[in-house]
């Protein structure tokens, strides 16, 4: 009977620890599929430069170029209450 429980006991064990071990597999292609992501943008990044100094050489002007060179994108972080907070001691105006 004791081999029953222990084998019960291996056998949830061992479950639990191959969810784990899926969990830690996903992380890792992530993990990986991030890495190879920036390591592709540094390489892009080192071409575009590359491209524009060539433009350079070849007649156009750094002024030029700025005009055609895509403008970045900025990051937008979610709008949050933008009503001023009253400073400690204070009551509230009327309205808020």
């Amino acid at each position: 009977m004791s081999e029953n429980i222990t084998e019960s006991f291996i056998d949830q064990a061992r479950k639990l620890n191959d969810q784990r071990l899926s969990a830690a597999r996903e992380i890792a292609a992530a993990v990986q599929a991030r890495v190879d992501a920036e390591h592709a943008l540094a390489q892009a990044q080192a071409a575009e430069r590359k491209a524009f100094k060539d433009a350079e050489r070849k007649g156009w002007t750094k002024t030029e170029l700025d005009k055609l060179r895509p403008t970045k994108r900025t990051r937008r972080t979610p709008k949050t209450d933008t009503a001023p907070t009253p400073p400690a001691g204070t009551a509230p105006t009327p309205g808020q």
